[in-house]
């Protein structure tokens, strides 16, 4: 594993991440990586797309070819308007 090492924290990032590490039972460290793996996992979901994220985690395995068949033809389908309520 790879180390880092990060200059110039803003004080008071200083002391919410000694809290949270301290609430947390981690070391600052431990804390700081915890972090930026949360951090990551927000941006990166971001710029995934829900049904790709949900694939990623289920697979191909529980779906089968003619449901997946139909997946991929609704994704060629204009969007249908909204239902009216009124």
């Amino acid at each position: 594993m790879g180390d880092m090492l990060i200059r110039g924290i803003d004080p008071d990032l200083k002391r919410y991440l000694e809290a949270s590490a301290k609430k947390n039972g981690r070391s600052l460290s431990d804390e700081a990586i915890a972090m930026l793996r949360r951090a990551a996992a927000v941006e990166q979901a971001a710029v995934e797309r829900p049904g790709d994220r949900l694939r990623a985690m289920v697979g191909d395995a529980y779906f089968t070819d003619e449901e997946i068949e139909a997946i991929a033809a609704s994704r060629r389908e204009p969007d249908r308007d909204p239902p009216s309520f009124g």
